[in-house]
């Protein structure tokens, strides 16, 4: 067979079965640059160059519908990438234990008895690179004469979502089915392990009360090239 090979998927149970459902992403994790780092897949679940196919579900789940016909809904989630790095040994600092020679590399993180949690010397965020030359139009400022700058932004995935309350949107949806927006894409392996911290913007209907973020992760890894799909802009 010709073409690219990839995995079989993943994250499966101890049973052997794809775990396809939603989890629930932390408040703790909202806040693009300062919130905790949720993690999302496990600990050397990648190697650096792979080519990773994603399978993503988020449901836009309704927290509060008073007055009636107005739920209290997420209308824009926003999810930045972070990457476990490996360390000696080709594993993840954590694997199977965040010992005295990941202490030495990363030093000990801000979460006690879980080294590598929210560690920022251990999660590192995704690029973005943006190209500005001579002949851009500033912002950002131009370069100098022949020379291009690259400036590193971080890469944010931001997915419109739709109206929990439309009825045809809903009836996509059979129970126990949960209304959901889904995207499949491609993203080289930048570390060993993935994370991702949010935010969202909501339709409040005045309730105090928070929509839930809720995500499904599937996804197989293969040999690609990569490299080739980590896109710059400008």
């Amino acid at each position: 067979m010709s073409g690219a090979q990839f995995s079989e998927l993943a994250p499966k149970d101890n049973t052997g079965i794809l775990r396809n459902g939603f989890q629930t992403i932390p408040i703790t994790s909202r806040g693009l640059e300062g919130a905790t780092i949720f993690q999302i897949t496990p600990l050397n679940s990648f190697r650096m160059g792979q080519q990773i196919m994603f399978w993503w579900g988020f449901a836009n789940t309704v927290q509060d519908t008073d007055p009636p016909g107005d739920p209290n809904h997420i209308t824009r989630i926003q999810f930045k990438l972070w990457w476990a790095r490996p360390n000696l040994e080709y594993r993840t600092p954590g694997v199977p234990t965040y010992n005295g020679l990941d202490v030495q590399t990363f030093l000990n993180g801000p979460v006690p008895g879980f080294e590598p949690a929210n560690n920022r010397y251990v999660w590192i965020p995704s690029p973005k690179r943006l190209d500005v030359t001579e002949w851009s139009s500033p912002p950002p400022p131009v370069s100098a004469v022949r020379t291009s700058d690259s400036v590193m932004l971080d890469d944010v995935i931001t997915m419109d979502l739709q109206d929990p309350a439309d009825a045809t949107y809903i009836a996509n949806f059979p129970s126990p089915q949960i209304p959901s927006r889904w995207i499949a894409f491609m993203y080289p392996a930048m570390g060993y392990a993935l994370g991702l911290t949010y935010e969202r913007e909501v339709d409040n209907d005045g309730s105090a009360v928070d929509p839930t973020p809720l995500l499904s992760v599937t996804y197989a890894v293969g040999t690609l090239g990569g490299t080739n799909y980590q896109e710059s802009i400008g």
